[in-house]
């Protein structure tokens, strides 16, 4: 049989052959071309991009105390105007990145010399309206400075580009590909290519239970924090490994647990169903990766996945199995949606509405979760919610795990905010923050906080130097911004000081 070479990859393969990389999801229409052209019009495929391959609808809207909010298009290019009402002066942001499928919504993004930014602006597509993204509206000015999290490029783009030593830093593009490519559930795709072997590429279907559900657990797991284990990282974790090995996530331990936008994994594991099945039942039973029912089959698409395991019977209420079964729901997390309950209810049962805030936080499955990683956990959910009982049990288990590990880096700087938040220790912090400086010096809260103590004790060159490290990583920190230019005038470097001011501004006009 006469093997056909795909032209587009000669150039490759003997090289790729050698080492297992990612080669692209275009490498793979050559062979897979109907399963290729069927893919890109899914969701997953459409999940992020540049904004000039999306159309949205020019708006405005009104949030955040009285700021007044426009969305312009000018040619392929969109733009976020606001002001305060009545003003006179209008500011204006480019919105040059989309995040989010469009199905429910999507959010933007905001680069300010390379780093990126969530803006506070997002289009939800049900009520067809722009309204302020998840947790915006909690502000009284536009909050510009919120640096896009890892996971969100991670689970929404594929080829992410991130600068390494900076918070939220990417080259240009950030991403090589938009949306969730085809190494993203497969694995690199390198070797595949020049062998065509199907054992060179990973078939989730064909894993062991935990390796087939952290393909998509990796993106459709969230529970209310998901921690890296140390010296781990999920941005290393492809198709084929465990999740587990490279991080955990903790989910409030409730008797009626609420549904997050993407608790997919964790209500479909509440389901009778899923534990009835000993772990045969998984995203891959009623989902085609690779293609989404038209609106017109979905309810019989689902209806002959839910007889596979159950007797066809006459129902008094049709046949839409899953408008019973697995109604749509709104979420706790964003407003304006709402998102399919994979618990499986046999009848509607009660969600928590809001977080329960005292409620134990516990690893998702049966792992068995470290003092450090549940530490972790606690600290930065008390960190998002103000929430002074879980401050406290991370205090408690930080403490023993910087014992166990006194060098990790993630321990040393949440346990070193904890002394100066909640100890009022700030001697004990600034020992931390100096431990963590040596320990990895690309987290800014070292920099920044050690700057801070050195400006109070009337150490302005050091406060100075130590301020300018803390924006290298993360340019959006506008206290520390403003903190600079203090440590600047006070150095009599006056003409610096007004420079520091005024992209202080950039980030934040209305201060």
């Amino acid at each position: 049989m006469k093997l056909h070479r795909c032209p587009l990859l000669l150039w490759a393969l003997t090289s790729l052959a050698a080492d297992n990389v990612w080669v692209g999801s275009k490498a793979c229409a050559p062979c897979h071309a109907e399963i290729y052209r069927k893919y890109n019009l899914t969701p997953m495929a459409k999940s992020s991009g540049p904004t000039s391959a999306a159309a949205v609808p020019e708006q405005s809207f009104t949030a955040n105390s009285g700021y007044h909010y426009s969305i312009v298009r000018r040619g392929p290019r969109l733009f976020l105007d606001f002001q305060r009402t009545g003003a006179t002066q209008t500011e204006r942001r480019e919105l040059q990145y989309f995040v989010g499928t469009g199905a429910t919504a999507r959010s933007y993004l905001i680069s300010v010399d390379g780093f990126l930014y969530e803006a506070p602006a997002t289009y939800y597509t049900r009520p067809a309206a722009w309204a302020p993204s998840p947790g915006y509206d909690r502000y009284r000015y536009p909050f510009l400075t919120r640096a896009i999290a890892p996971a969100c490029l991670e689970c929404h783009a594929s080829g992410v580009q991130s600068i390494a030593g900076t918070q939220n830093g990417y080259r240009s593009p950030p991403f090589l590909e938009g949306g969730v490519a085809c190494e993203r559930c497969h694995g690199p795709g390198a070797q595949h290519v020049a062998s065509r072997k199907a054992s060179d590429i990973v078939n989730p279907a064909g894993l062991s239970i935990e390796q087939r559900d952290s393909v998509c657990a990796q993106c459709h797991l969230s529970g209310e924090i998901r921690v890296d284990r140390a010296g781990k990282s999920m941005s290393a974790f492809t198709a084929g490994a465990k999740l587990s090995d490279y991080a955990t996530a903790f989910v409030r331990a409730t008797t009626t647990p609420s549904m997050k936008v993407t608790s997919h994994v964790e209500n479909l594991a509440q389901s009778a169903c899923s534990r009835a099945s000993e772990g045969r039942l998984w995203c891959g039973t009623c989902h085609d990766p690779h293609t989404v029912p038209a609106p017109s089959e979905k309810v019989a698409w689902y209806r002959a996945k839910c007889r596979t395991c159950h007797e066809p019977d006459d129902c008094r209420r049709g046949d839409n199995c899953i408008a019973c079964h697995m109604p749509p729901s709104p979420v706790i997390d964003a407003d304006h949606v709402v998102f399919t309950d994979h618990a499986i209810p046999r009848r509607p049962s009660p969600r928590d509405t809001k977080p329960v805030i005292d409620a134990p936080l516990v690893a998702f499955g049966k792992e068995n979760a470290s003092p450090r990683d549940l530490g972790l956990a606690y600290a930065i959910v008390a960190l998002r919610e103000q929430n002074a009982a879980y401050a406290s049990r991370a205090f408690d288990l930080l403490s023993e795990a910087e014992r166990q590990n006194p060098n990790d880096a993630q321990t040393l700087s949440y346990l070193a905010d904890l002394f100066k938040t909640k100890k009022k220790d700030d001697a004990s912090a600034m020992r931390l923050y100096q431990r963590l400086y040596r320990a990895d010096p690309t987290q800014s809260a070292a920099p920044m906080n050690l700057g801070a103590y050195q400006m109070e004790q009337g150490h302005n060159d050091e406060a100075i130097r130590l301020f300018q490290e803390a924006l290298k990583i993360s340019p959006g920190l506008v206290l520390v911004r403003l903190n600079l230019a203090a440590a600047l005038t006070q150095a009599g470097r006056h003409e610096e000081a007004r420079e520091a001011l005024k992209k202080a501004h950039q980030f934040n006009p209305t201060m």
